[in-house]
């Protein structure tokens, strides 16, 4: 509610890409947005690593995502689309960047279709509190004694399997996991880290935990809440109407 999902994230990136579309038949140029390619799920890490197989291939490291085909763009169009950010846009600072005597958005039309279309939905309020819930609930958890204790099962399994590590947190941030190759040691501490969080409970302790302070700190924010959740509502009415009269 107070958030978007993946695919909720894709409906408002088509329909800029449409908005963009007409931008540019504005300046007498086509522009056929790129189809994203399938989505994939992107995996929850919010406690870590959750995933036996995917553990097992990429140890800590996020799988590969699709990538959509770019789009082949001529000088004009790339330099219309994008604006100032283009290449190919004026090297002069003041100049008024134009195409064929007509003036283009600083930020290009995609730029442009991107600002003008979120700018109606922007609620700093909202997201400032959200994000705040977020954050703190997320550090709150860890101290409950509850989520202390299953840290420990956790610890505990990971020390029988050759592994010291006092959460699951310190396991996914070990320098070694975030740059290079992936090595045989990490993917088989990673495999150690959703074994054990399986074998614990650790995860529904958590988000227990964690989804109960939310709660409670969502009480004392629902004024801005409600209204950044009526305004994501809307946003994606607007992106379905946009798409749907493309």
């Amino acid at each position: 509610m107070y958030s978007y999902s993946d695919a909720d994230y894709e409906l408002i990136r088509s329909a800029e890409q449409i908005l963009a579309r007409d931008c540019m038949k504005d300046f007498g140029l086509t522009y056929r947005p790129t189809k994203n390619a399938a989505p994939a799920i992107a995996p929850d890490r919010r406690y870590g690593i959750t995933d036996t197989d995917s553990a097992a291939r990429y140890g800590y490291r996020m799988p590969p995502q699709p990538v959509a085909p770019e789009a082949k763009l001529t000088k004009d169009q790339i330099k219309v689309l994008y604006g100032r950010t283009s290449p190919a846009a004026d090297s002069t600072k003041n100049a008024e960047l134009q195409y064929r005597g007509k003036k283009i958005p600083d930020q290009g039309c995609l730029g442009s279709a991107i600002l003008g279309f979120r700018k109606p939905y922007e609620d700093n309020a909202g997201a400032e509190a959200a994000s705040r819930i977020s954050t703190d609930s997320f550090a709150n958890s860890q101290k409950v004694p509850e989520v202390r204790a299953v840290f420990e099962k956790w610890s505990s399994c990971m020390q029988q399997k050759g592994h010291d590590y006092s959460s699951p947190m310190q396991a996914l941030e070990t320098p070694s996991f975030l740059r290079g190759k992936v090595s045989a040691l990490e993917k088989k501490t990673a495999v150690a880290d959703v074994s054990c969080k399986k074998a614990t409970g650790l995860l529904k302790i958590w988000f227990d935990a964690e989804s109960s302070i939310q709660k409670e700190m969502i009480k004392t924010e629902t004024k801005a809440l409600n209204k950044l959740g009526e305004l994501h509502r809307k946003k994606l009415s607007a992106a379905r109407r946009i798409i749907a009269g493309a």
